[in-house]
């Protein structure tokens, strides 16, 4: 069984989807949880982006099944705010063990050359430096405590297998999967292991939205995030027990490495 208690976990975009079931799943198995969101929209997306009221549900879920957990809403965009989130995990529990960078967005551009600059720069914003961010923000708290711990990385499988049209977004991910490479060879001497995960299609809002539709029609009316494997999507939570594993003990020596959970969508 999969034991953290007494550890403290930093999840953000926990509002919903793969960071909420990250949350709850982490909470199950004892951790204690600081879970970050943004406040408001995220300009520029043509899909809502989780909000305050979200966040406070993903608390309010972890807490009703006996769990601890606060909130700190903060843009990954913005390190300060994510620093204040670290801090307020050291003042309340004294230490940090496990960050799961998970917060990201998705945007539809009629090809990779066409998208907007907002586009460009918001994805890699928000999914590459909002990462980077998140770890600067919390790498000082997992080597102050002297323990070890684990980064787990969301990153996509886009990262893998080409996609038209999201070049954007592959991008963001792929860099996700260099820099992961580099903190894992860094940070390995404190035993802090670093781990991209590469989820494909998910039933996430980011990915069942009315834009997000309209863009897999175009790919000959199929469905581009079809999954070999006989069901139509992924739940989160199965991309959330990958993560909880990959953060446990269980995984104590896998590090600077990718795994992919897609059911079979980059074979």
């Amino acid at each position: 069984m999969i034991d953290f208690a007494g550890k403290v976990a930093l999840v953000t975009g926990a509002g919903r989807g793969i960071g909420r079931a990250t949350a709850l799943a982490l909470a199950d198995s004892g951790a204690r949880l600081v879970v970050t969101d943004v406040r408001a929209q995220v300009e520029g997306l043509t899909y809502e982006t989780a909000g305050a009221s979200e966040l406070d549900a993903t608390v309010d879920l972890i807490r009703d099944a006996g769990g601890e957990a606060i909130a700190a809403h903060a843009d990954v965009r913005d390190v300060a705010e994510l620093r204040a989130a670290v801090d307020r995990a050291l003042a309340e529990w004294g230490r940090l063990d496990t960050v799961v960078a998970n917060a990201g967005i998705a945007s539809w551009p009629p090809t990779t050359w066409e998208a907007t600059e907002e586009q460009w720069g918001t994805m890699l914003d928000v999914v590459l430096t909002g990462t980077w961010n998140t770890v600067r923000a919390a790498v000082p708290a997992l080597r102050a405590g002297g323990r070890g711990g684990a980064i787990i990385i969301v990153g996509s499988t886009a990262a893998v297998r080409p996609l038209a049209t999201i070049g954007h977004y592959a991008a963001a991910k792929s860099g996700l999967v260099g820099m992961a490479k580099s903190l894992a060879l860094e940070l390995a001497p404190e035993s802090i292991r670093v781990v991209v995960v590469e989820p494909g299609g998910t039933s996430t809002y980011m990915t069942e939205n009315p834009q997000a539709e309209k863009w897999q029609a175009g790919f000959g009316g199929g469905d581009t995030l079809a999954l070999p494997m006989p069901i139509e999507r992924m739940e989160p939570i199965d991309v959330a027990h990958a993560i909880r594993w990959l953060a446990s003990d269980e995984a104590r020596y896998i590090t600077g490495t990718t795994l992919v959970v897609d059911a079979g969508a980059t074979l």
